[in-house]
């Protein structure tokens, strides 16, 4: 409906321009103005040439404002898609470090608070403009003239009077309606950026609300509190394992203890046993004094009967001593009784005799025997004891060794540990600088683009201050045409004065308008300017906003690293700590190694000592040489051993870690032992079965011995009174040589005492170094336990430094690609701001040119800072300039604007007088004729000029054809009947009171097909340019 309504209105302005054009010829026709109308028919045009032209501009901004719209919803949509892509890339990031338990909400950003309908979408307002084509909105098309000139009948010229001012009237009422399109756009714009800044406003607030919620020092406490949990269930697992290990040494020791105290209780037994054979070796002493004793009683009436035990005793006491004694007094005795017995018989004595050395010889062995047995046992015993000593110091040397070799690796690990933990420092001090110095850039890129965030909302501020100056202006502008209009209505009455300054003013008007257009043409490319700055910098802010995440989430990380890396030194402190522990218990090992070999020193020389006392021992005891060498090749067996205890005690530092090993052997030696002992036990049971055997059999012997004897003596008591004198003399010698012989005895005895009290220190000392080898055994445990503890902690501490690696890899990695970030960041931000000065350059480039950036200013970041703080200081100074020329121009507009008003004030009172004048004029113009000569023949000619002439033009080229020609090129014009060979001298003819106008000449747009289009909008404009003419047959062409 607009559209048709707006044709019809065309058609009726096209109308009454020629029937005010027909009216104004024929009034030529009657009469002949004066030169004075002309001027004023030339004003009119020129403000029909400004209507024209503000028309224009009005469409344009139009346009503009359309391009603007769309820019803004392109913004919008690109906003939608960074905001898409960064709340996609928060949710993967923090999925991705949220992923070990702990799980942040991301849900409170979401794409849909920005998929509201616009105000565009929501609501349009119908175009009212005739001038431009808007597109089939409602599916109708507007039928739009043919441009060209129609030559209409002298008849129709008042109507055609009439219909011009009709068109002129609607042309107002048209600017009306395109000002109300004007605002209505303005303000569904307004609302639409209202709804853009709303909707930034709160997604800023949602980011702001999920930031808070994630608080940097929130996460850092949050995995602060993991990482102690975690500490204390490693603590706990390794409490838990120290108490096992515990429990298992105190087993160890327990079985150990049990051991001991088996093979204690079974020496005792041993012991015990010993002693219950000597008691029974006392026991039978006893006996046989008992019996002795009974045989002294049955013959204590015969005083022979006690020589001959005499005798017997010290027969006895000799063959214990000496048996090649006895047997040589037995010979004697035997030779004795032979001689007196000669005749009695030989086989009687002889048989004797057998049966005394049978018998002799039997107590002799046994008594040997036992003693063999029970040195033998003794001795193996001893050699058994010692053999294991031996054992377990040469298993302790070893593991020893093995401990010190372990230690001194393990010392070499340590420091090995403590130079990459220095390098590691190094590199982390490093890489604390470089953040620094990214932490101070980035906080002084933030500071300048907050401050470039507030000038940008300054301008903003103050551009829509300038919008509103503008629509004010608009709307006054809008007041002044519809005053114009009014006015022009009653240019028919004014005078020639007036005239004249309405042409200053108009030329003054067409100043200050093609100053206003220029005005807006920098107006709107400062909005388009402001609006990508203002893209750039929102995009600047959600990647400063990536970069601080990043930032954060990098912090947190090198935090926990911090924490890992004071863990591993407290634990490495408390390694070093142990590892002094351990080497001061070895020191005193080594104090405590020493001590004992003072102590087998002291051996040695008490052992040389009893050497010689053995040696003398030798010389004295002739008769125990068997016995005595075998005890001297048990005590050098000894010796060697001892004299090879110093380097066994040095090879048990290498046996150590082979205690464990061996310890199931020795629970198997310990089985075998007592294995052993109950079958020594079992033959001890057999001999001393034997041993009771034997006796029985002895007393049984005896008895018959004693039954023997008895008839011997009875039958020897005839021959011991005759032998009574030999025999007595024989009896005191064998006095003498038994004292001698009891000398001998007891020296012998005290000679086996001090054995017997060297064989208690002997064994006193074996205890004491049994009882030192279990102390030893026991801190060898606890030294073993400690080491194992401490491989533990040397694994764990070689996996955090693996990790602390693999994390300062991937922090050099991050670290790279923040700084290519950063440098990719800084030169986009350069890219924009000189593009932003390019832009504001147009008119100073030799200033750009003075602080224009180097090549080598990009790896200079201070240097790149101050030269963006010296562009966008002149960004701001000649913003600064702009304002102030449109300030300056404004105040021109408003002086225009007074100066109109004080001319239209006094418009009602020069009416009259011009139109009285105009009266005048017309009576004139009657009289004079047509013709017209001089400057106003316009001549175009035959020559062809592209765009605007054709090469049909009549006459030769006069120079106000070449202005002609010159404004038509200017102003995109074609002199239309210059295009076909049929020129035609006919004119356009309008008579209205005083007037009378000839048009010879039309001219258009420059368009397709007979349409005028420009600017790539479907826009139509006709303006006829009416001539002043005097004469009907000038030569205008």
């Amino acid at each position: 409906m607009a559209e048709s309504s707006s044709d019809s209105d065309h058609f009726r302005s096209r109308d009454r321009l020629r029937r005010w054009a027909a009216s104004s010829v024929h009034r030529e026709v009657r009469h002949r103005p004066t030169v004075d109308v002309t001027e004023k028919v030339n004003t009119i045009t020129s403000t029909l040439q400004d209507t024209s032209r503000n028309l224009r501009q009005v469409d344009q901004m139009l346009g503009r404002y359309r391009e603007y719209s769309n820019g803004q919803a392109g913004a919008i949509e690109h906003l939608k898609e960074s905001l898409e892509q960064s709340i996609g890339q928060l949710r993967s990031q923090r999925l991705s470090r949220n992923s070990g338990g702990r799980s942040i909400s991301v849900t409170s950003l979401s794409t849909s608070d920005l998929d509201g309908v616009t105000v565009t979408e929501s609501y349009r307002f119908p175009p009212t403009s005739p001038l431009k084509d808007y597109g089939d909105q409602q599916g109708v098309k507007r039928n739009r003239s043919k441009t060209g000139v129609r030559f209409v009948p002298e008849t129709d010229d008042v109507g055609q009077f009439h219909a011009f001012h009709q068109s002129l009237r609607d042309l107002s009422s048209e600017q009306v309606r395109l000002g109300d399109d004007f605002n209505r756009e303005l303000a569904r714009r307004s609302r639409s950026d209202a709804a853009t800044r709303r909707a930034l406003e709160e997604l800023t607030e949602k980011l702001n609300e999920a930031q808070k919620q994630d608080v940097v020092s929130d996460r850092v406490e949050r995995r602060l509190q993991e990482i102690e949990k975690e500490m204390r269930t490693e603590r706990e697992l390794v409490e838990r394992r120290q108490d096992q290990l515990g429990v298992i040494s105190q087993q160890l020791q327990e079985a150990l203890k049990k051991q001991e105290a088996k093979a204690e209780e079974n020496e005792g037994e041993m012991k015990n046993k010993l002693r219950q054979t000597e008691s029974e070796k006392s026991k039978l002493q006893q006996e046989l004094e008992l019996s002795r004793r009974l045989l002294n009683q049955s013959e204590g009436s015969r005083e022979t009967l006690l020589h001959q035990v005499e005798e017997l005793r010290t027969q006895l006491m000799k063959a214990e001593g000496d048996p090649k004694g006895l047997h040589h007094q037995v010979s004697q005795i035997s030779r004795q009784q032979s001689s007196l017995q000669d005749e009695q018989g030989d086989d009687w004595r002889f048989r004797r005799g057998v049966e005394r050395e049978d018998l002799e010889k039997q107590m002799s062995d046994l008594r040997v025997q036992l003693n063999f047995s029970a040195m033998a046992s003794e001795l193996e015993e001893v050699k058994r004891c010692l053999e294991r000593k031996d054992k377990e110091k040469v298993h302790l040397a070893a593991q020893v060794e093995n401990l010190t070799r372990e230690l001194e690796n393990r010392e070499k690990q340590q420091l090995e540990m403590l130079d990459e933990l220095t390098e590691i420092q190094k590199h982390f001090e490093t890489c604390d600088a470089k953040h620094k110095r990214a932490d101070l850039q980035i906080t002084k890129l933030t500071q300048h683009a907050e401050e470039a965030t507030k000038q940008a909302e300054q301008y903003l501020l103050e551009f829509q201050q300038s919008e509103g100056l503008r629509q004010e202006a608009e709307k006054r502008r809008e007041e002044l045409k519809l005053k114009a209009q009014e006015s022009i209505r009653q240019w028919k009455l004014k005078h020639k004065k007036l005239e004249r300054t309405l042409e200053k003013q108009s030329e003054s008007l067409d100043q200050l308008s093609e100053k206003n257009n220029q005005i807006l043409k920098e107006k709107d490319e400062l909005k388009s300017q402001l609006y990508a700055a203002l893209q750039q910098i929102e995009n600047l802010r959600k990647e400063l906003n990536d970069v601080l995440t990043k930032r954060a989430l990098q912090e947190e990380e090198l935090h926990c690293k911090e924490q890992k890396l004071s863990d591993v030194k407290s634990h490495q402190a408390d390694l070093e700590l142990e590892v002094k522990d351990s080497l001061d218990t070895i020191h005193r090992l080594e104090g405590e190694l020493k001590k004992q070999n003072q102590i087998q020193s002291q051996l040695k020389a008490e052992k040389a000592h009893l050497e010689e006392q053995i040696a003398e021992l030798k010389e004295s005891q002739a008769k125990d040489k068997a016995q005595l060498l075998e005890m001297q090749e048990a005590i050098k067996d000894l010796s060697a051993i001892r004299a090879d205890l110093a380097n066994k005690l040095a090879e048990e530092q290498r046996a150590r870690k082979e205690v464990l090993k061996n310890l199931s052997d020795l629970r198997t030696q310990a089985k075998s032992k007592d294995e052993e002992t109950a079958t020594i036990i079992s033959q001890l049971k057999l001999e001393r079965d034997v041993h009771q055997r034997e006796l029985e059999d002895l007393t049984s012997s005896l008895q018959s011995v004693k039954t023997k004897h008895e008839h011997n003596i009875q039958e020897l008591m005839k021959h011991f009174k005759k032998e009574k004198s030999e025999a007595e003399n024989h009896i005191r010698t064998l006095k003498a040589e038994s004292l001698e012989d009891k000398n001998m005895a007891q020296v012998q005895r005290c000679q086996l005492e001090k054995l017997k009290s060297q064989y208690d220190r002997l064994t006193e000392e074996l205890t004491q170094n049994a009882n030192e080898n279990k102390k030893l055994k026991l801190k060898y445990q606890c030294l073993k336990d400690e080491l194992e503890e401490k491989e533990k902690h040397i694994t764990n501490e070689e996996e955090h430094r693996r990790r602390m690696e693999e994390a300062r890899l991937q922090l050099k990695d991050q670290l790279l690609c923040l700084e290519t970030e950063q440098e990719s960041i800084l030169g986009v931000i350069g890219k924009e701001i000189d593009a932003a000065c390019k832009t504001f350059s147009r008119d100073s480039m030799d200033k750009l040119k003075v602080f224009s950036s180097s090549p080598d200013i990009n790896y200079d970041p201070h240097r790149w800072l101050a030269e963006s703080k010296t562009k966008l200081q002149w960004l701001c100074e000649e913003l600064k300039e702009r304002e102030n020329r449109e300030k300056s121009l404004r105040h021109q507009l408003m002086l225009c604007r007074q100066q109109l008003k004080n001319v239209t004030e006094n418009k009602e009172a020069e009416l009259q007088c011009l139109f009285e004048q105009i009266e005048r004029q017309e009576q004139l113009l009657e009289e004079i004729h047509r013709e017209k000569r001089g400057d106003w023949n316009a001549k175009v000619g035959s020559q062809e000029t592209p765009g605007v002439t054709g090469k049909f033009g009549l006459g030769i080229r006069n120079e106000a054809g070449q202005r002609l020609i010159e404004f038509c090129q200017e102003k995109a014009l074609v002199i239309t009947n210059t295009s076909s060979n049929n020129t035609r001298e006919d004119s356009i003819h309008g008579h209205h009171q005083m007037v009378n106008t000839e048009i010879r000449l039309i001219i258009f747009f420059a368009a397709k097909d007979g349409e005028a289009l420009y600017s790539q909008q479907d826009q139509e404009l006709t303006v006829a340019q009416t001539v002043n003419s005097f004469l009907p047959n000038s030569d205008l062409n």
